[in-house]
């Protein structure tokens, strides 16, 4: 029976996806090591995440989290392993609730740790992918809202701080106490080695880093900042599909239309004041960790605070037109395809074309019904 349960709550961006998939791809090296990767896949982690934090929460049933604890009770083995971002969505009474059914055994938490100057773009893109419709330099200001300010109580500043209020969440489960010990891994920089994240996550959760492998691993692919643009432009003539019909027809269209685009487009860049937000953020996690006194794997340095911020423009620079044309054209070009003869003539202004892909889209994927 395993004493020990390895639980990797995020945070959002930080390389869970990459992490999540080494995980599946490594059974045989985790069960050599004594570890196990609990449900056999990110679905069903994710699903008992979900229904978890539901309101009420459901955490009995096949696919609840009281299974997958469970499971990690009866594996006869070192630990069990869990990577499910969500988890660092947790309220205080949340936490309690994941936390109760695993009593008895040692829980060790690991936060991954991105840089904010990183961060927040990423952070931009997955809020478009979800019927967000603010452009860039919108957002940045939304989510550094003032503290009065009319900004707080909307989508795009609510779901960042949800994600990306570090220094709550390392109080919250680290001050919990059912919980053994909190682990804060930093994500390298982009010019690190691809293996040097999950080697980091292999030292905290004790797998041999030499018997596991990486092909095959997926990461979560990003798109150009114009094809980002774009999307946010189609999302609200979108607005009243169901989410899940909306994100089960826009994965296939980033990955296989916007996503080729991503090398013949640049990115989001923030400007001085987003700069000066994305410093101070990072600054608040380090402070947080060294109080705190977590273990660290990587370096805290990871999340820079430079003093010079001159680099930084004054204004967020929006993407070239004719960029964000071109996203507008291949998508429309490809639900075209998909319509058939009936679908028309494509037209050629920016607005319209975005109007009319995403008539041909609905039509597609059979959301007018």
């Amino acid at each position: 029976m395993a004493d020990r349960l390895i639980l990797h709550i995020g945070t959002m961006k930080s390389g869970t996806s990459f992490i999540q998939s080494a995980l599946m791809r490594n059974d045989d090296a985790l069960a050599d090591a004594g570890l196990a990767y609990l449900g056999g896949s990110f679905g069903k982690q994710s699903r008992a995440v979900r229904l978890a934090l539901g309101r009420p929460p459901r955490l009995d049933g096949p696919r609840g989290w009281g299974r997958l604890a469970q499971e990690a009770r009866q594996y006869d083995g070192r630990a069990g392993v869990v990577s499910m971002e969500f988890l660092s969505f947790a309220r205080d009474s949340q936490v309690d609730t994941f936390l109760a059914p695993l009593a008895g055994l040692e829980v060790q938490v690991v936060v991954t740790v991105r840089d904010q100057f990183r961060a927040i773009p990423a952070q931009w893109q997955t809020f478009v992918r979800n019927f967000g419709e603010d452009g860039w330099e919108t957002y940045l200001r939304t989510i550094d809202a003032p503290r009065l300010g009319r900004g707080r109580d909307s989508r795009a500043f609510l779901t960042f701080h949800r994600a990306q209020d570090i220094v709550p969440m390392l109080q919250r489960w680290s001050s919990h106490p059912a919980v053994g010990r909190l682990d804060v891994v930093t994500v390298p920089g982009p010019d690190a080695p691809r293996d040097e994240l999950w080697n980091r996550f292999c030292e905290t959760a004790g797998i041999p880093v030499l018997s596991t492998t990486l092909d095959d691993t997926q990461d979560n692919s990003s798109l150009g900042y114009a094809s980002c643009d774009f999307l946010r432009r189609l999302n609200p003539h979108l607005a009243d599909v169901p989410p899940r019909r909306y994100r089960k027809g826009i994965r296939p269209l980033t990955r296989e239309v916007l996503g080729p685009l991503r090398q013949l487009e640049g990115r989001p860049e923030l400007d001085a004041k987003a700069a000066a937000y994305a410093r101070s953020l990072n600054e608040k996690v380090r402070t947080a960790v060294t109080r705190q006194g977590h273990r660290v794997i990587g370096s805290l340095d990871e999340l820079p605070v430079p003093a010079d911020l001159s680099a930084y423009s004054s204004t967020a620079e929006a993407p070239p037109v004719d960029q964000v044309l071109r996203a507008a054209h291949a998508t429309w070009d490809h639900c075209a395809r998909l319509v058939g003869p009936k679908a028309g003539s494509r037209p050629e202004e920016l607005d319209a074309v975005v109007a009319d892909g995403a008539r041909l889209l609905r039509r597609a994927k059979r959301w007018n019904r």
